[in-house]
Formats: structure tokens, sequence, C-alpha cells
């Protein structure tokens, strides 16, 4: 990974609380598709992360019934 863009992900990941290779591999996608624009990485994660979490709840909530 290029300095700016590891800058870029250890950023996000500290600011979003995130931790883990997937992520970290996620985001330096994310930072190559939007041309090292932090602000849209920084969005398009947080929307992808809470999507994540919102599927993972309604499966548990299958499961239950």
């Amino acid at each position: 990974m290029s300095e700016e863009k590891e800058r870029i992900v250890k950023g996000i990941m500290e600011d979003l609380g995130l931790k883990g290779g997937s992520k970290k591999r996620l985001l330096g996608k994310l930072v190559e598709e939007y041309g090292y624009d932090e602000a849209k990485v920084k969005y398009k994660a947080k929307r992808a992360f809470i999507t994540e979490r919102y599927e993972r709840e309604k499966e548990r909530e299958r499961e239950m019934e």
C-alpha cells in the first residue's frame, strides 16, 4: 500500500473504531475507487458497515423466531 493510501485507511479505521484485516482491505479498495478522496471513502464505508450490521440484526431476529 502506498503511504498516502495507508494514511487514509488508518485514519478512517481510527475514526470509525474499526479493526481487522477484512475491513482494512475494503477501505483500501474504496480509497482506490474514489481517487483518494477521504470524505467519500468515509461516507461509503459508514454506509457499508451500517448495512452489514442491519443485515446481521435481521438474521438474528429470524433465527429467534
